[in-house]
C-alpha cells in the first residue's frame, strides 16, 4: 500500500501547484450551459494525475526487489502517448479525426508489444487467423473506451471516481493472481485519482481535461486487456468481465449517441444530455446524481469481481441479468426529456427517421431485449432443473433446443399481443397477456420437440424434462413482468422524490375522482404540485392509502390538517360537490392562507 499512499500525497501536493500554473497559462473553462460550474476553473489536472503516477512508478523501483516490478510496463507508452495528445489538445484543439488518429496509434502500440484481445482464439482453430478479429476488437475496445471515459468527464467528479473505481477492482484482479508488477500500476493510478478527486469533487476546483480522461480510458482499458490474456481460457473473463467493469461509460456513450441520433444531431458535438444531466432532470441534486452512478458503477464492478469466483453456470445467468437491468434503466433515462431538438440536415433528419422507424414502429430494441429474455428464462430453467449442478452435456443440449425456445417465444408474443403496449401505461390486462404469452412460448416449444421426436429429428427428448417447461413459462413471465413495468416503478420513484419548486396539495375527494386527479398530477410534472394526502367526507377511509398517498381526514379535520402540515392548496377533485360544502371549504383554506381550485375534465363540442 505504499504505493497507493505515495501516488495520493503525491498528487494532493501537486494539484494546487498545478492549478495555478492552469490559470496563469489561460487554460481555464469557462462556465457554458453544457457544463455544471458557475466559476473559470483550471482545466490540467491531468497533469497532474500522470505525474503522480510516472513518479510513483518510478520511485517504486526502490522497493524491495522493485527492480523486477517494471518488466512488463513497456505498454505503458501506449497511455504516455495518450497523455501528451490530450496535453497537446488542451493547448492547440484537435479535430476529433486527428484526436481519433492518433487514438489508433497508440493502441497500434500496445497490439504491437502483443496485448490483444482473445476473445476469438477458442473459437477459431487456426490461431493465426484468430489474431485477426483478435486485433480488430483491440482498436475497437481501446478508442471506445478511451473514448467513453472521455464522454463521462461531464460532472464534477464523475470521470475521476469511475476511474477510481474501476482501478480499484483492477488492483484486487492482479493482486489475487500475484503479478504484483500490474499490481503496482493500477495502484499508483487508484491513488493518484483519488488525490486529484479531493479537488474535484464538486464543486470542482480543478478538471482534468483531455490530458487526464484520456490517459485514465486508455490506461484503464488497456490494464482490462492484459487482465483478460491471464484468463484467456474462460469466456467470462475473455468478454464479460471488461463489459461489467467499463459497463456506466459504455451505456452512457451508448446512451448519448442514441438519443442524438433520434434528435438528428451528430454524436461527436457536445451537449447536457448525458446520464449524468438525466438523472438531474429526474429530481436529484448534483452531489445524488453522483452517488447513484457511483453506485451503479461499484455493483457493476463488484459482479465483475465477482463472477470469476462464482459458479461458472450460474455467472452465465447473472452477466445477462445484470446487462439487461442496466439496459432498462439508460432505456428509461432516454425518454426523460433533457434537451430539445433542433432543427438539422436533410440527410441527419433522414437517419432520425430511419431510427424513430425502427425503434418505434419496428421495436428492434424490443425485439433484442426479448432476445436476451426468452435465452435467459431457458437457461434459468435448466440451471435451476438441474439443481444449479450444470456440465458440458446440458449445455449442448440447451444450445440445442434454445433455437425452438426463441421461434415459439417471438411467435407467442406476436400472437398474444406483447409488442401492442406502452411500457409506461401497463396494466393488469397486460400482465394477463404476459401468462398467455409464456404459457403459449412454452407449449410451442414443447410441440416442436415432440413434432421433431416422433420425425427422429429430436434424439435428445428422453433427456428433456416437462419441469424445464414449466419453469420456462415461470421465468419469461416475470422476466416480461418485470422489464415492461421498469417504467412505470421508475415513474412511481421519480414521483416520490420531492422538488424544490413543487407545491404540496390535499386533493378533495377519496373515491375514482380523487385517484383519476392524482394520476393526472403524476403524469403532469410541469403543474409542480406535490399530493400529500387526501381528505373525504367518508370517516371509514381515513387512514388508507391511494397509491402511497394517505387519506388523512374529513372535512371537518381540515383545519387541523391545515395547522399541522404546511399546504399550498386544496384541489377538488370531485365535480359534484355541492356549492355550500365547496363554500365551507374555501372558507376554511382562506383562513389558513391556502387556495382552492376545481379540477374539471370535460369534453367541449367544437363547432
Amino acid at each position: 500500500m505504499a504505493v497507493f499512499a505515495t501516488a495520493l500525497i503525491l498528487n494532493l501536493l501537486f494539484i494546487p501547484f498545478i492549478s495555478r500554473i492552469s490559470l496563469r497559462l489561460g487554460r481555464v473553462a469557462q462556465p457554458r450551459p453544457d457544463r455544471w460550474h458557475r466559476r473559470p476553473t483550471p482545466t490540467l489536472g491531468g497533469v497532474g494525475i500522470f505525474s503522480a503516477f510516472a513518479l510513483t512508478l518510478s520511485l517504486s523501483r526502490l522497493l524491495p526487489n522493485g527492480e523486477n516490478v517494471g518488466s512488463n510496463w513497456g505498454f505503458l507508452i501506449g497511455a504516455v502517448m495518450m497523455f501528451l495528445l490530450g496535453l497537446y489538445d488542451e493547448f492547440r484543439p484537435l479535430s476529433p479525426s486527428a484526436k481519433l488518429v492518433g487514438q489508433i496509434l497508440a493502441a497500434s502500440v500496445v497490439i504491437l508489444l502483443g496485448y490483444t484481445s482473445e476473445f476469438f482464439t477458442p473459437k477459431i482453430a487456426n490461431t493465426l487467423i484468430a489474431q485477426i478479429p483478435n486485433i480488430l476488437l483491440t482498436f475497437v475496445w481501446l478508442v471506445g473506451i478511451t473514448n467513453a471515459i472521455n464522454l463521462l468527464d461531464n460532472m464534477d467528479g464523475l470521470a475521476g471516481g469511475i476511474a477510481f473505481i474501476t482501478a480499484g477492482v483492477l488492483s484486487y484482479f492482479f493482486w489475487r493472481t500475484g503479478d504484483h508488477g500490474l499490481l503496482v500500476i493500477t495502484l499508483a493510478l487508484a491513488g493518484s485519482v483519488l488525490g486529484f478527486l479531493v479537488f474535484n469533487f464538486p464543486p470542482a476546483r480543478i478538471f482534468m481535461g483531455d490530458s487526464g480522461s484520456l490517459f485514465l480510458g486508455f490506461t484503464l482499458a488497456t490494464l482490462a486487456i492484459v487482465h483478460q490474456k491471464q484468463q484467456a481460457s474462460d469466456v467470462l473473463a475473455v468478454l464479460g468481465v471488461p463489459t461489467l467493469l467499463f459497463m456506466l461509460p459504455i451505456l452512457d456513450t451508448a446512451l448519448v449517441t442514441f438519443t442524438r441520433l433520434l434528435r438528428g444531431q451528430s454524436p461527436a458535438q457536445g451537449g447536457r444530455d448525458h446520464t449524468s444531466h438525466r438523472l438531474i432532470a429526474f429530481g436529484l441534486s448534483e452531489r445524488q446524481a453522483l452517488f447513484v452512478l457511483y453506485g451503479a458503477a461499484l455493483l457493476s464492478a463488484t459482479m465483475a469481481a465477482i463472477i470469476e469466483s462464482m459458479n461458472y453456470w450460474l455467472s452465465l445467468a447473472v452477466v445477462p441479468f445484470l446487462l439487461v437491468a442496466m439496459a432498462l434503466l439508460a432505456a428509461y433515462l432516454g425518454g426523460v426529456k433533457v434537451v430539445s431538438a433542433p432543427e438539422v440536415s436533410r440527410q441527419r433528419e433522414a437517419i432520425a427517421r430511419l431510427m424513430v422507424e425502427l425503434t418505434y414502429r419496428v421495436r428492434v430494441l424490443e425485439v433484442l431485449l426479448d432476445f436476451i429474455l426468452i435465452a435467459l428464462a431457458y437457461y434459468l430453467a435448466f440451471l435451476v432443473r438441474f439443481g444449479l449442478v450444470f456440465n458440458e452435456a446440458r449445455l449442448e443440449l440447451y444450445l440445442q433446443t434454445l433455437p425452438l425456445a426463441l421461434g415459439g417465444g417471438y411467435l407467442s408474443f406476436y400472437v398474444f399481443g406483447v409488442y401492442r403496449g406502452v411500457w409506461r401505461y401497463i396494466s393488469f390486462d397486460d400482465l394477463l397477456r404476459f401468462v398467455q404469452a409464456a404459457l403459449g412460448s412454452a407449449a410451442l416449444l414443447a410441440a416442436s420437440i415432440f413434432i421433431l421426436h416422433s420425425t427422429d429429428l429430436a434424439p435428445w427428448q428422453g433427456d428433456f424434462s416437462n419441469l424445464i417447461l414449466a419453469l420456462f413459462a415461470l421465468f419469461l413471465f416475470l422476466g416480461l413482468a418485470v422489464s415492461r413495468s421498469s417504467f412505470r416503478l421508475l415513474d412511481r420513484l421519480a414521483f416520490q422524490r420531492p422538488r424544490q419548486d413543487e407545491s404540496p396539495v390535499l386533493i378533495y375527494d377519496a373515491g375514482d375522482a380523487g385517484e383519476l386527479a392524482l394520476r393526472w398530477i403524476q403524469a403532469n410534472p410541469l403543474l409542480n404540485y406535490r399530493p400529500v394526502g387526501f381528505i373525504d367526507d367518508d370517516p371509514l377511509k381515513t387512514g388508507r392509502q391511494i397509491h402511497g398517498i394517505e387519506i388523512l381526514g374529513t372535512t371537518q379535520e381540515l383545519p387541523h390538517i391545515l395547522k399541522r402540515r404546511p399546504i399550498a392548496g386544496v384541489i377538488l377533485a370531485n365535480s359534484a360537490i355541492d356549492s355550500e360544502h365547496c363554500q365551507d371549504i374555501l372558507k376554511i383554506c382562506r383562513q389558513h392562507g391556502c387556495w382552492v381550485r376545481s379540477l374539471r375534465m370535460e369534453f367541449e363540442l367544437l363547432d
